[in-house]
C-alpha cells in the first residue's frame, strides 16, 4: 500500500507545481510527505524485539548532544581569512589532475576573489549566528529533512562548532587522545574524494608516498626510554566497494568487505601492541544505489560484517548520503571563464534546496537519499543498542555477507557505529562541483568535501572528551 501510494503522491505533486508556486506547494505538502517517508522507513526496518536479559548493553550511552547535533542547524558564511588559513591546501599529496589543470587550475586571484570562490565558505553553527545579520533563523524543513529544521535546534543553546584543525592538532587527537593506529576509508567515488581530501589536508609533511601512511610526531609525554622513534606511523587504507549499480538498469553487484579490507580491519593496529590501540574506519554506501531494497539489504551486510570482526574498541563511522545539484555550474566547461572562476553562493537552508531535490533529483534517484539516511540512522541505532539479536539480522539475501568471517558470539566484542552526518551542510553547497560538464554530484577539491573531514575531526574531538570524562573506550552516540 505504502509503496504504491508514495510514487503516485510524488508524481501528483510534481505535475501540480508551477514555477511561481513550487515552494509553497511543497511546504504545504510537507506533513503528507513526512508521513509517507516515515511509513516507508518503518515498513522496511526489522521489527524491534523486546529486550531480554541476553540483550545487555555493554557500551554506555555517550550522553552528548554535541555528538548528535554537530553539523546541523547552521549556515555557510563567506570568510576569506578562513580561505587563506584552512580553505586551500598548503601541500598537495594528490596532484591536480590533467582536467583540473585545464579548468580550475587556470584560476587567477582577483580583487573580489583572492582564492577560488568555493574555498571561501565557512560553516557556522546556529548558536554563533547571533551576530550575523544576514541570517534568517526562522526556516522550516520538510519531509525527511525535519531533523535539519532550524526550529528543531531551538532548545539547544550550547556551542557545537565544526572547528578546522591544523595537522599537528589532528595528530595529537588521533595519537595521544584516541590511540588511533590505523585508518580506513571504504566506499564509492565520493568516499575516494574524502580520502584524497584527508591526504591533502595533512600534506606531504605528514603523509608518506604510496602506500600512504600518516606520520605523526609523538608528544613529549609519550616518549619512553626504550623508544627508538619520535614519530608514529599510521597506515592508511582506501578501497572502493563493489555494491549497487552505477545506473538504474545495470545488473546488481553484491556488497561485501573485500579480502584486503578484512585483513586491514582484523589485524591488530600494531603487532604486539596493547589492546587500547584502535582502528578508525569510515564507510558509506548509497550513491550507486537505485533500488531501495538493495540499499536496505546492503546496509545490513555492512553492519553484519563489522559485527563479525568483533572489535569493540575501534571507532567506525557511517557517512550519510548527499545528493547532487542538477544544472550546476559550469554547465559548459568549454566556454566557461576558468580564469575568473565561479561566483555561486550556497543555499541558505534546506528549504531552499528541497524543490530542486524533489523535482530534479528524482532523475538520478537523489530524492531517495534522505529516506535512505533515515533508514541507516534507525538501523545503526538499533545495532548499537543490541535490540536486534543475531538471528534477526539473518534476513539478508546475500550468500557472502559473512564472507571470510568467523562469527563472534561474545557480545562484549560488539562494535559501535557512529554517524558522520554531512547531509545538511553539503546539500546546501550547489557551488564547487567538478570540472566535467554535467557532473553535478562530485565536488572539486579543495572545496565542500574538506568539510566532511573537518566534521570528522571535530566529532572525534568531542568524542575524546566524552570518553575521557566517562572512563570508557567507546559509547553509543544516541539512545
Amino acid at each position: 500500500f505504502v509503496f504504491f501510494l508514495f510514487p503516485l503522491l510524488r508524481l501528483t505533486i510534481s505535475s501540480m507545481v508551477t514555477m511561481a508556486t513550487r515552494a509553497t506547494m511543497i511546504r504545504s505538502s510537507s506533513a503528507i510527505i513526512t508521513l509517507f517517508y516515515g511509513l516507508l522507513v518503518l515498513n522496511q526496518l526489522p521489527n524491534l524485539q523486546q529486550k531480554t536479559q541476553t540483550d545487555t548493553l555493554h557500551s554506555p550511552f555517550c550522553n552528548s548532544i554535541a555528538l548528535q547535533k554537530i553539523g546541523t542547524g547552521g549556515k555557510w558564511v563567506q570568510d576569506w581569512d578562513f580561505a587563506k588559513e584552512y580553505g586551500n591546501y598548503r601541500e598537495r599529496v594528490v596532484p591536480v589532475s590533467s582536467v583540473g589543470r585545464r579548468t580550475h587550475g587556470r584560476f587567477r586571484p582577483s580583487e573580489d576573489a583572492p582564492f577560488r570562490w568555493p574555498t571561501s565558505w565557512k560553516w557556522v553553527d546556529r548558536s554563533s549566528m547571533s551576530n550575523i545579520t544576514a541570517l534568517n533563523a526562522s526556516k522550516t524543513a520538510v519531509s525527511s529533512f525535519q531533523r535539519y529544521s532550524h526550529e528543531n535546534h531551538s532548545e539547544f543553546t550550547d556551542f557545537y562548532p565544526i572547528n578546522p584543525m591544523n595537522a599537528e592538532e589532528k595528530c595529537d587527537l588521533l595519537v595521544s587522545k584516541l590511540n588511533i593506529r590505523k585508518i580506513a576509508f571504504y566506499g564509492d567515488s565520493l568516499t575516494e574524494s574524502q580520502f584524497k581530501s584527508f591526504l591533502n589536508l595533512f600534506g606531504t609533511s605528514f603523509i608518506t608516498s604510496s602506500p600512504h601512511s600518516l606520520v605523526c610526531p609523538l608528544q613529549t609525554g609519550m616518549l619512553s626510554n626504550n623508544s627508538l622513534s619520535s614519530t608514529v606511523e599510521i597506515p592508511l587504507f582506501f578501497q572502493r566497494d563493489s555494491g549497487g549499480s552505477p545506473f538504474p538498469h545495470d545488473p546488481r553487484s553484491e556488497y561485501s568487505f573485500s579480502p584486503e579490507l578484512l585483513s586491514f580491519l582484523q589485524n591488530p593496529p600494531i603487532s604486539g601492541g596493547h589492546d587500547n590501540y584502535r582502528t578508525l574506519a569510515i564507510f558509506n554506501i548509497g550513491a550507486h544505489y537505485h533500488n531501495t531494497s538493495w540499499y536496505h539489504e546492503d546496509m545490513n551486510v555492512l553492519l553484519h560484517s563489522l559485527q563479525n570482526i568483533g572489535r569493540s574498541n575501534d571507532i567506525y563511522f557511517f557517512r550519510t548520503n548527499v545528493p547532487g545539484h542538477r544544472h550546476c555550474n559550469p554547465t559548459n566547461p568549454k566556454t566557461f571563464d576558468w580564469i575568473k572562476g565561479t561566483r555561486d553562493v550556497p543555499y541558505n537552508n534546506v528549504d531552499e534546496f528541497l524543490p530542486s531535490l524533489m523535482l530534479d533529483g528524482a532523475i538520478f534517484d537523489w530524492d531517495k537519499f534522505p529516506m535512505w539516511n533515515d533508514y541507516s540512522r534507525v538501523l545503526i541505532k538499533q545495532f548499537n543498542s543490541r535490540f536486534l539479536p543475531g538471528s534477526s539480522w539473518k534476513n539478508v539475501h546475500h550468500s557472502n555477507y559473512v564472507s571470510g568471517l568467523e562469527r563472534k558470539n561474545d557480545e562484549k566484542q560488539y562494535p559501535i557505529v557512529h554517524l558522520l552526518d554531512v547531509f545538511e551542510f553539503t546539500s546546501l553547497r550547489r557551488d564547487g562541483h567538478g570540472a566535467a560538464g554535467g557532473d553535478c554530484l562530485h565536488y572539486e577539491n579543495p572545496g565542500p568535501v574538506d568539510w566532511w573531514n573537518h566534521l570528522l575531526f571535530s566529532y572525534l574531538n568531542f568524542l575524546s572528551d566524552v570518553l575521557g570524562s566517562s572512563g570508557t573506550v567507546n559509547c553509543r552516540p544516541f539512545e
